[in-house]
């Protein structure tokens, strides 16, 4: 009796560690991809908050090739500044995102969509929402300060970084802008793991019998709209975080940030160019944290 618990045991911690082995080995994609799109973040980051950087006050990044062109000036290796608080937020950021959501699905109540198809929307749509400000709350968003600053100023290192943060706001200086973000993280994850959700829901068993590919288009359709609808809050959090001053309100970032974009839409999407060629590794999250729960319950 006690060999076969034994042998039980043994079965079972084998089984656990070869799950996260495989669950490991399933980041080495996404991971390698946000490390090698980087640079058309750090694109993205300059070009949206040009209206409000001192740091670059009189450059033009009105577009990818005049944002490259001043890059190559600063040395090629400067296109992956602020990389490093990226890779140990993102990571970290999309899993606690992804379990959260299958948390918060399970404890929330179910409803199908022949019964309510409103609650059934916004059960799926809510659990998303909630786990982006959840996550952005307690890990990613401090992280993310950290990195815009090494991206966006002269900041080469993570000491001057947090330096020259804390010594103009203080500690609240690493969540400055979240009341903007917490809105637009909503949206992006209510689309995004919220869509997902819905999306499976409509093929059903349909669903399975897709490639791969089928299935990481769909995710990046879903990302993509879900980035379309949020970065305009983003726009206005990120060019707050960029004043650098003390004091500034958002009311400040609008009536500067609008008129020397040259209209609402040049402002609040200065920089979408570059965040689509860089989003390419949200599909591939998705569906790849779909492939674990499939091999788990295999």
């Amino acid at each position: 009796m006690a060999a076969a618990l034994e042998a039980s045991s043994q079965a079972k911690a084998y089984q656990y560690a070869a799950g996260l082995t495989h669950f490991a080995s399933l980041q080495v994609v996404p991971v390698g991809f946000k490390l090698a799109a980087y640079p058309m973040e750090r694109l993205r980051l300059l070009m949206q908050t040009q209206h409000t950087n001192k740091t670059y006050t009189g450059s033009s990044f009105s577009s990818i090739a005049r944002t490259v062109s001043h890059i190559k000036t600063e040395g090629m290796i400067s296109a992956w500044r602020g990389a490093s608080p990226t890779i140990i937020r993102w990571l970290p950021s999309q899993y606690i995102v992804l379990f959260l959501k299958e948390y918060l699905s399970a404890a929330l109540p179910s409803y199908k969509k022949t019964e309510s198809y409103p609650l059934y929307f916004v059960c799926k749509v809510g659990s998303g929402a909630a786990t982006g400000v959840v996550n952005a709350l307690v890990w990613a968003y401090p992280l993310d300060v950290v990195r815009q600053q090494l991206a966006t100023t002269n900041s080469l290192t993570w000491k001057n970084a947090i330096r020259s943060v804390y010594d103009t706001h203080g500690l609240t200086g690493f969540y400055r802008g979240f009341l903007m973000d917490a809105p637009g993280l909503m949206i992006f994850r209510g689309v995004q793991l919220g869509g997902w959700d819905l999306v499976k829901d409509h093929y059903g068993k349909a669903w399975e019998e897709k490639t791969r590919v089928n299935r990481f288009l769909h995710g990046q359709a879903i990302s993509l709209m879900g980035s379309v609808m949020s970065y305009p809050w983003d726009t206005i959090r990120r060019n707050l975080i960029s004043m650098d001053t003390k004091g500034g309100s958002y009311a400040d970032v609008y009536h500067k940030g609008v008129p020397m974009a040259g209209g609402l839409r040049k402002f609040f999407y200065a920089g979408f160019s570059a965040r689509i060629l860089s989003s390419v590794v949200n599909g591939a999250l998705l569906e790849g944290f779909d492939e674990w729960k499939r091999t788990r319950s295999a």
